[in-house]
């Protein structure tokens, strides 16, 4: 059996476009057109990457997103995906080839924030749980456990400590 292929040049558009449009077209189960999504999206970054600059990539976008989105406690894989109309095991991927995780990624991105807020002298007035809070720390003992294991002690003794120096 002789098939004929014929190669015709798309946009990156409207390759994105039918990543977006062609799984609903598919009859196939969902770990079939989740793979065929993640297939073209990498064969689609792969070609982007190869002729932008290193600023240009999809990496940075997100993880500026990240930064901007970080008081949200409800931020999270399956939202920054579908922010950037990627999949979460494509972002997984994303991430992955930088020796880190989305959750770690985010996670120590909001403790740097609340280092840097409990720091601040401007800000001594704020309880420790507030400061959490605010960069998207739900749950304040989660908060100050993983400042503790990041850091080496708790937020509240990390504050006091830099107003003792």
């Amino acid at each position: 059996m002789d098939e004929t292929v014929s190669v015709t040049y798309v946009s990156a558009d409207d390759v994105e476009m039918l990543v977006l449009v062609l799984p609903r077209h598919l009859m196939a189960d969902a770990a079939t057109v989740e793979r065929l999504r993640d297939v073209v999206q990498d064969t689609v970054t792969g070609i982007v990457s190869a002729s932008a600059g290193p600023r240009d990539g999809l990496l940075p976008r997100i993880r500026a997103y990240i930064d901007d989105h970080l008081g949200d406690p409800d931020l999270s894989p399956e939202a920054i995906a579908a922010a950037h109309h990627i999949s979460t095991r494509y972002l997984y991927k994303l991430f992955a080839r930088q020796g880190t995780s989305v959750a770690r990624w985010v996670r120590q991105r909001r403790l740097e924030r609340c280092r840097r807020d409990l720091s601040d002298p401007r800000l001594g007035g704020r309880a420790v749980g507030e400061v959490g809070a605010h960069w998207g720390f739900s749950d304040s003992s989660y908060f100050s456990r993983v400042f503790r294991e990041t850091y080496g002690c708790s937020p509240r003794a990390y504050r006091h400590g830099l107003r003792a120096s």
